[in-house]
Formats: structure tokens, C-alpha cells, sequence
């Protein structure tokens, strides 16, 4: 998928200057949501002529998206780096061209970090929960007016999900679950996971689904601004883009900034800087494998937004 589609759905809120915060909401969003096994009654994978089947079952969910649709991991995960303000796109300070070949502009935009760990720190939840990142690395944000918000993060996206059963009724149904390796799932015909049902390391290493090296997306309009990522490399610079490759060669982070709608000011009061990502029906991409006939699970939409306490 294009990254416009990847964002379509994100919502943004917070941030939190002593201790930051990272939040997984419980609502939905408007991309075609998986189907529940337990009350839609999923019979076999392909089409194959099935109605039930999992490719027409969502096939008809979203046409010509057959095969595919978002889920919510049991447990989502990223590493953050960094969470802060800045006065300008730290990743294109001039707002005509984006800094490939080159470090985002940290200084010249006047950045100012409620979080920084050069290690990162791995945060990992469910749908709804919060996790509170160390106050060991945090803290409180320089006063000023800012209109922008940035996040550094680990290219990987750590999903444990699972989806099914699938199976005709009264048969042998099966239940497809997340590896450590890349889209090689686990199964059970029984109500007890495989002991190999873990989180796997999903990576992000293109905005382009279509097959190039897309390391830079801007101005993709969500709720309370507006949301730019560019790929890293592990120098720290901001990787170009390339048509002729499949995907970006060495991503090691990415760089989110959202231009928020309205300024907001630090002062003396500002408690925290709260980033949230979307994870219910859109933190995990439940995919059909004809090749394997499998289901396989690649990480959601990348989806965060910021919001600011006090």
C-alpha cells in the first residue's frame, strides 16, 4: 500500500514532557476491518468458488482487496528514540525540498526533545493500554511555541497477532499465528496457541508497496494537522528515493513529524508530550498466502499522532 493509505486512519494526540507516554486507543477506524472468525464463519482461504472464504469474505468487505485486511494485534510494538517539538520539518526545513543525502536539521529548526535515548527503548501493548516510557531519558521540553511534533522510532514494528479459526463447520478449523520469523506463521486446530506464537519483527523499508524505494512521503493530511516520515539509515541520514529499487537499501529508523494544526505552546505548566498510535483493526495486515496457502501478518498502518498535557 501507498503510505497515504498507510496514515488514512491515524489520530494524534499528545505529548508528555516528564515521563513520556505512548497509547494505544481502542477506537476504530475507517479502513476495511478484518472479520471475526468467532462470529463470521470463515470456511476455507482461496476463492475457489467458496462465498465463505476468507478471499471473498473480504473481497466483499473492500473490493479488490480481496485476500487482505487490518487486524488488531494482541501486542504491538515499537523502540523510540526521540519525542519532541520543533518550530520547522526538521526533515525539510525550507519546505520545498526534503534533506535526502542528509541528517534532518535538528538545530536549524530548533528542536526541542522531551525524550531521547540513543539506545531506544522498546514499548510494547495492546489495543487501549498505555506504557510510560523511562523518565530516566525525559525531559521537560524548552517553553516556546512549537507547530510541529516529531517521533524517532526503530524501522520495526513488533506485531503478535493471530487470526481464525478458519475451516468448514463441524471439520478441521485452524488458526494462524505470528512468528519471530517474517511471515511464517504458526498454526493450531486446537483453542491452544503453538508455543512459537510471538511477536514478529515487522520492517518498514519503503512507502511504496508498488515496488521502489519510496524513503520520503510529506503533507499526508490527518486528524489535527498533518503527518511527513522519511527512512534513516543507521548514519541518520534521510535515505533518497530510488525507482529502481524495490525497497530503500539500509533503513534503520523512521522519522514521523506532524504539522499540527494549531501551535501549541510550553509553558511552565505542559506536564507531557503523548504520542498515540491507532492499533484496533489497523495495527496488523492479515494476508492471504496462495503461494503457501497460508495466512501471513505484516505490521498495520503506520498511524501516531500527538497531543499535549498539562
Amino acid at each position: 500500500m501507498k503510505f497515504s493509505k498507510l496514515i488514512s486512519n491515524t489520530l494524534i494526540s499528545g505529548l508528555t514532557v516528564f515521563g513520556a507516554s505512548v497509547i494505544l486507543p481502542s477506537e476504530k477506524v475507517s479502513a476495511a476491518a478484518c472479520p471475526d472468525p468467532t462470529t463470521t464463519n470463515i470456511t476455507s482461504l482461496a476463492n475457489g468458488g467458496d462465498s465463505s472464504s476468507f478471499y471473498q469474505t473480504t473481497e466483499n468487505l473492500e473490493e479488490g482487496e480481496g485476500g487482505y485486511c487490518e487486524g488488531t494485534p494482541t501486542e504491538y510494538g515499537v523502540t523510540v528514540f526521540k519525542m519532541g517539538f520543533c518550530t520547522k520539518d526538521p526533515g525539510d526545513p525550507t519546505g520545498s525540498s526534503p534533506r535526502a543525502g542528509l541528517a534532518p536539521d535538528y538545530t536549524g529548526s530548533n528542536c526541542t526533545f522531551t525524550y531521547e535515548n540513543e539506545s531506544g527503548e522498546a514499548a510494547a501493548f495492546g489495543a487501549g493500554s498505555t506504557f510510560n516510557l523511562s523518565d530516566t531519558f525525559a525531559t521537560k521540553p524548552a517553553t516556546g511555541t512549537y507547530q510541529y511534533a516529531v517521533i524517532l522510532i526503530n524501522k520495526n514494528f513488533d506485531i503478535k497477532a493471530k487470526f481464525g479459526p478458519i475451516g468448514p463447520v463441524g471439520g478441521t478449523r485452524t488458526t494462524y499465528y505470528t512468528t519471530t520469523n517474517f511471515k511464517q506463521p504458526a498454526t493450531s486446530t486446537t483453542d491452544t496457541p503453538p508455543t512459537s506464537w510471538a511477536a514478529q519483527p515487522s520492517p518498514l523499508n519503503t512507502f511504496d508497496s508498488e515496488g521502489s524505494c519510496e524513503a520520503t512521503t510529506q503533507n499526508l493530511p490527518v486528524s489535527g494537522g498533518s503527518i511527513s516520515a522519511y527512512l534513516l539509515n543507521s548514519s541518520g541520514t534521510i535515505i533518497q528515493n530510488d525507482s529502481g529499487a524495490s525497497i530503500c537499501p539500509g533503513v534503520d529508523k523512521l522519522f514521523g513529524v506532524m504539522k499540527m494544526s494549531s501551535a501549541v505552546k510550553i509553558t511552565d505548566k505542559t506536564k507531557a508530550l503523548k504520542a498515540t498510535f491507532v492499533v484496533t483493526d489497523n495495527g496488523a495486515t492479515v494476508i492471504l498466502d496462495n503461494s503457501n496457502n497460508w495466512i501471513e501478518f505484516d505490521s498495520g498502518p503506520f498511524s501516531v499522532s500527538f497531543e499535549v498535557v498539562e
